[in-house]
Parts: structure tokens; C-alpha cells; sequence
């Protein structure tokens, strides 16, 4: 079986903030159910403090977070040390979604096939950014405009990798050359 389709889904200002003080910047509630038909019926991988923000297990999703304590406890959820590990658990399903921090984000886009974005249209106070990806790696394959919500224009926008990523997590993280 390949290895799952591992998505990147965010939302992100264009300044690239995703987030501050722990919570979102905007109230958009087309992008809360545009996170929801994405990541219904697949695993969501996510950090403590992600864990942490939602205040809760979301339902319909296997809730995977990462975090370095060993003793963390996440009810509802499984708690593992590495995105590694949690991608290696999700082995045997088509995909998985990424869905936060800042920090798994930036671990993810070595492991990434694609990013479903949305992008606010605003320029927001923030201390959580998603990162800039290599252009030359990534190719917008869709854009929907939405209307506007609470003061925000945003866009659905997804991105696919163009070529295989290099690095395979069934291989422990490391750059491997089995996809190529």
C-alpha cells in the first residue's frame, strides 16, 4: 500500500499569521466548515498547543498530537513523540491532515503532497506563522473566492507538491530516495 496523502490544512493572513495567543485571529465560519469537509473521516495530526486550543476531541477524525512531555495525556486522542511516529501510525489510510501549529507545520511540508489553504485576505497581529514554501516546489492547482465574512475576503486555494516529497516517514524520517 503507498504511503497516505499527507495534507497541510491551514488558514493563514497575508502576512502568514495563523494564529495568536493560542486562538485564530478571524471568526470565519466558512472556513470552520471548509476544515470540516476536508478533514472529516481522516486522521488530524496536531500539536499540544492546537490540542489544547480546541478543548476537545473532534468527532468523525482519529486526533493525533505530538508532544515532547512524555507524560501528556490527551483524552480522546493518542499522544505521540514525533510527527514521525504519528505519520507511521497512519500508514495504512489514503491520507491524513495536518492541521497545526506553527511548528508541525513547518516539520510537515518535508512530508507534504498538498496544502489546502485558506488565505485571509489581511494583514493580522499575530505570533504563529505558517511558513513560506519553495515556490518552485508547490503549484496553485485550485483558487475559490469566497465572500466575505466579518470584515474578511478570503480565498480556498490548494496547493499540490510538484514532484514526490523527498522524504518518506515509513523510512524514519529520512531522506530515502524510495519515492523517486
Amino acid at each position: 500500500m503507498p504511503p497516505p496523502v499527507v495534507k497541510i490544512v491551514v488558514a493563514y493572513s497575508d502576512n502568514r499569521a495563523i494564529g495568536r495567543d493560542n486562538t485564530l485571529p478571524w471568526r470565519l465560519p466558512g472556513d470552520l466548515a471548509h476544515f470540516k469537509r476536508t478533514t472529516l473521516g481522516h486522521p488530524i495530526i496536531m500539536g499540544r498547543h492546537t490540542w489544547e486550543s480546541l478543548g476537545r476531541p473532534l468527532p468523525g477524525r482519529r486526533n493525533i498530537v505530538i508532544s515532547r512531555q512524555a507524560d501528556y495525556t490527551a483524552i480522546g486522542a493518542t499522544v505521540l513523540g514525533s510527527l514521525a511516529q504519528a505519520l507511521s501510525v497512519c500508514q495504512d489510510e489514503p491520507s491524513v491532515c495536518i492541521i497545526g501549529g506553527a511548528q508541525i507545520y513547518a516539520q510537515a511540508l518535508q512530508y507534504a503532497h498538498e496544502i489546502v489553504a485558506t488565505e485571509v485576505h489581511a494583514h493580522v497581529d499575530g505570533d504563529a506563522f505558517f511558513p513560506v514554501p519553495e515556490p518552485q516546489q508547490w503549484q496553485e492547482t485550485e483558487r475559490l473566492v469566497q465572500a466575505a465574512e466579518n470584515g474578511y475576503h478570503f480565498d480556498f486555494v490548494t496547493y499540490q507538491r510538484r514532484s514526490p516529497p523527498p522524504v518518506n516517514p515509513r523510512c524514519s524520517g529520512t531522506p530515502c530516495g524510495c519515492h523517486q
